[in-house]
């Protein structure tokens, strides 16, 4: 009876050891996702950055960093709907606005400080996983 028990206890605690690691395997991939995700956004921001800082908008709304900046700006859900308008405008091609870089860099910049700390976080999150 005993070893009846002790074998149905080990199916269990195997059992639960796959579900966890199914889902630890699941949780990494959606990590590595985001990550990515965040990597590439926040490259866009400080290319985008560095190029308003040196005077060269013009050269920068050519690159596909101002393609990343143009999807991340209109699907951001932090932006404030103004800064979303005034960025937009700015990234599309072909615009007339010509608005103060200063503006532009300081979106751009509250962007990158929110996107870098979401990505610590999530790292964090991750580490404490495992």
């Amino acid at each position: 009876m005993e070893l009846k028990q002790a074998q149905l206890d080990r199916e269990a605690v195997q059992e639960a050891m796959a579900e966890a690691t199914a889902l630890l395997e699941k949780e990494a991939k959606a990590f590595a996702s985001a990550q990515t995700e965040y990597d590439t956004n926040v490259a866009a921001l400080r290319n985008a950055i560095a190029a308003l800082e040196k005077g060269m908008a013009g050269s920068f709304l050519q690159t596909p960093a101002a393609k990343v900046l143009r999807q991340l700006a209109l699907s951001s859900p932090e932006m404030v709907d103004m800064e979303r308008q005034v960025l937009v405008a700015f990234l599309s091609e072909g615009s007339e606005y010509a608005p103060k870089s200063g503006e532009i860099t300081g979106i751009l910049k509250e962007m990158l400080d929110t996107m870098s700390k979401a990505l610590e976080d999530t790292a964090e999150t991750e580490q404490k996983n495992y």
